[in-house]
């Protein structure tokens, strides 16, 4: 049984059974000894079919194996009357499952190649979302924004683990995750330089309006020593608060507006006062 194995894998890895391999083997006092190597033959190429495939065999290589099949069911009717015949047969069908021997190693070369290909790509845009992640890193950590990078960083890991042993399912799946935290990640800090902006603003309008409120409180000092009437002293002051107002409810546009309104006032009032 040994040497049966050993000639049907040599006939399937380097090609075509010669006459001479066949009349060797048919020398042996069994003369069914080329129908048990086709026959072996034949459900080593099926396992391999149904293990590559499984019920989704390629149309091209399901018609090879059918030809090589029926081979040798015409080589079992041919012995052992008809030896030139069963010769035929015999050298058929191990054409037929060679051949297909062949084309299963090239598919599963591709798929091999394949998959080494999507490794480097997930391993290129591991790289490339690395890369981004730094730079979010560096603009959180100098503006200080308080954002938690430990999971996105322990993801970064398990990612790298994952490409390394092959396990492409599992790192398409984390780097799905390390992109929805980094769109996490610049929400927070775009939301934070919005809200930095924002307090810088106010702080700058709120510094604004005591500078104003000291030139109209100026203003009714001397209005008031001197008997002068400066009615825009009311309307400056009335728009004072209405902008403190405006800059309390983040309302910073409309602060805007306001203040263009209040510096044409205060303008009129420093005339006022000369």
């Amino acid at each position: 049984m040994k040497i049966l194995a050993i000639f049907t894998i040599f006939v399937l890895l380097f090609g075509t059974a010669s006459t001479s391999l066949v009349s060797d083997a048919y020398a042996q006092n069994d003369p069914n000894i080329l129908l048990r190597i086709a026959e072996q033959a034949d459900k080593q190429i099926f396992n391999q079919l149904e293990r590559l495939y499984g019920d989704s065999i390629p149309s091209d290589i399901e018609d090879l194996y059918f030809q090589g099949h029926a081979a040798v069911e015409s080589l079992e009717i041919s012995l052992p009357d008809d030896l030139e015949q069963a010769r035929e047969d015999f050298l058929t069908a191990m054409k037929l499952f060679q051949q297909i021997s062949r084309m299963t190693s090239y598919s599963a070369e591709t798929k091999v190649a394949a998959s080494d290909v999507s490794d480097r790509d997930l391993k290129s845009e591991l790289n490339r979302l690395h890369k981004y992640f730094q730079s979010l890193k560096s603009v959180s950590e100098k503006h200080k924004t308080g954002v938690e990078l430990s999971e996105i960083q322990e993801l970064f890991r398990l990612a790298n683990d994952q490409i390394n042993s092959n396990d492409t399912a599992g790192a398409t799946e984390t780097i799905n995750k390390i992109k929805s935290l980094i769109i996490s990640i610049k929400k927070h800090i775009s939301d934070y330089s919005s809200n930095s902006a924002s307090d810088r603003v106010k702080e700058f309008a709120l510094k604004q309006l005591e500078r104003i409120q000291e030139i109209i409180d100026k203003a009714k000092s001397k209005s008031e020593a001197t008997g002068s009437d400066i009615p825009e002293l009311e309307e400056a002051n009335s728009l004072v608060e209405e902008i403190r107002d405006l800059i309390s409810e983040d309302k910073i546009s409309d602060a805007k507006k306001k203040f263009g309104e209040l510096n044409k006032i205060v303008k009129t009032i420093k005339k006022s006062i000369r």
